[in-house]
């Protein structure tokens, strides 16, 4: 008997059972497959997906609660259909030590409602990227000051067979009248620095310009992935300044319209290789002093369904990819993979940052109308969110290494 049998249609696709036992995914049929402990019938208005993975989310917490805390923003994220985060590392204090990965991830194992993976800010000596590695943190993550010591830490992060994800902008351009060549500048600069064996991810990419020189080369270098956010994709600097003013604010900056649409072309195209937040909550104030950034994680996927009608593209940049990316046996509704599962129901609604788990508040997205929301969402089987309630349970550190499957085998 399995434990539970999901029967709806899968991506919008023709309708099957989902059989689920010991929290993977063992059937997928058209055909009942036998008893279940529980079952699930999905309306003809819903369908089934699997559960998204976020590459970029910063958490906040330490000294930061007011922005957010590890609950509040896993919390968020399950309400979102996200079941895995990957935190960054520019908190207060900083994760830039292997003390200080230990520490945050105690913090994420008691409080975090999702799986969750750590990446490591450029620590004060290079030989301290291995120990971040073995204390816990999967990649290094490299913000535009510290991009003058890429190519040392990208030699160490080799060593420690650690990913490398960069913040890519010229940091002396960023605030000037060239603000706009910044993203390319740098993005030139790392590519001369890159090997065969490289792995680098460009973190929220942001010019169509600096998309176009990391495709060119990735055909000839390394291991070079790109991640694009909803706010570069769906937003452009005009309409967030008419809806949100002052508080439009964000790193990298919003750019133009023109541009926005070449970037959802080049989405189209399959030149991004992952959908990531950036979620960056701050208080309403904070938001009023210029702290860059928005919170995204409860909209983020109805947000990408929406704007593309496509549930095929959206698995694959938000959940398969970023799953793969992380060694981990999830994001796909197929045999043999983890069942972190959601319903996506088919109905309007508006995003209200004043309903959101989330303490983040501000965003351009503020009264846009959603025609896809989050029924149901589940975790390795087992429902975390119903629609009303997040429900926390056990959750998993991912290290990018090979994972043990909740039936004992190794999940990759």
């Amino acid at each position: 008997m399995f434990d539970l049998a999901v029967y709806g249609r899968v991506c919008g696709g023709p309708k099957s059972w989902v059989s689920v036992e010991e929290g993977m995914i063992v059937r997928v049929s058209r055909e009942r497959a036998g008893k279940s402990a529980a079952e699930m019938v999905l309306s003809d208005s819903q369908f089934l997906m699997p559960a998204a993975t976020d590459l970029h989310v910063h958490l906040r917490d330490f000294a930061q609660k007011k922005k957010e805390t590890v609950e509040t923003g896993t919390k968020s994220a399950i309400a979102g259909g996200i079941t895995t985060v990957a935190d960054m590392p520019n908190t207060d204090p900083k994760v830039d030590s292997a003390r200080m990965v230990e520490k945050r991830v105690d913090l994420l194992r008691s409080d975090s409602y999702t799986d969750f993976a750590l990446h490591a800010g450029a620590p004060d000596s290079p030989q301290e990227v291995a120990k971040m590695h073995a204390a816990g943190a999967f990649a290094l993550k490299l913000y535009p000051p510290e991009l003058g010591g890429f190519h040392e830490l990208l030699k160490e992060t080799s060593r420690a067979g650690m990913k490398m994800a960069v913040h890519a902008e010229e940091f002396a351009l960023i605030g000037t009248e060239s603000a706009p060549l910044a993203e390319g500048v740098a993005v030139r600069k790392i590519l001369q620095q890159v090997g065969q064996r490289s792995d680098v991810r460009f973190a929220h990419v942001s010019t169509a310009d600096g998309a176009s020189e990391i495709a060119r080369a990735r055909r000839i270098a390394g291991r070079l992935t790109m991640e694009v956010s909803p706010h570069h994709l769906f937003m452009d600097e005009e309409m967030a300044d008419k809806r949100i003013g002052v508080t439009k604010k964000v790193n990298p900056s919003l750019r133009s319209r023109s541009n926005s649409a070449k970037m959802r072309r080049m989405m189209l195209r399959g030149i991004f290789d992952f959908y990531a937040s950036d979620h960056a909550p701050h208080t309403v104030e904070d938001k009023f002093q210029g702290s860059p950034g928005f919170p995204a994680l409860e909209f983020s996927l109805p947000l990408f369904l929406t704007k593309t009608d496509d549930p095929e593209l959206v698995a694959r940049m938000y959940c398969e990819a970023p799953a793969t990316y992380l060694g981990l046996r999830k994001g796909r509704v197929r045999k043999g993979y983890t069942a972190d599962l959601v319903v996506v129901g088919r109905r309007d609604w508006k995003i209200d940052p004043e309903k959101f788990v989330s303490k983040g508040r501000v965003t351009p997205f503020a009264g846009e109308t959603m025609r896809y929301a989050i029924d149901h969402v589940l975790k390795a089987g087992k429902t975390v969110f119903d629609g009303r309630r997040v429900t926390k349970t056990e959750t998993v550190l991912v290290t990018g290494r090979p994972q043990k499957s909740s039936r004992g085998g190794v999940s990759r």
